[in-house]
């Protein structure tokens, strides 16, 4: 079992490493759970995911959802876009 925690250890202290390198550390807790389902959600499809999926795959209520994404949409982090496809939804696009 320690090697268990020794692991998840590890693997936390790279994921912190990789939000100072991304300069990420100022997101509060439900920005970065957001931001990383958006990535998630973003290996799945090459067009966008629709802000339905991150509510859904993130667990958070859709107002959350929707506030935080304007921040990092505000941050530059994310993009903010309308589907062609069903224009009462909205696609998020990460920057590069």
């Amino acid at each position: 079992m320690k090697e268990f925690y020794k692991n998840i250890s590890d693997a936390l202290a790279m994921l912190d490493g990789l939000e100072k390198d991304l300069n990420i550390r100022h997101l509060t807790p439900n920005e970065l759970k957001v931001f990383y389902t958006v990535i998630v959600r973003s290996e799945c499809n090459n067009y966008g995911s629709n802000i339905s999926d991150i509510v859904v795959n993130s667990g958070m209520s859709r107002s959350t959802v929707y506030k935080t994404l304007r921040k990092l949409s505000q941050e530059g982090i994310i993009q903010l876009h309308q589907s062609e496809e069903d224009g009462r939804e909205s696609l998020v696009i990460l920057n590069n």
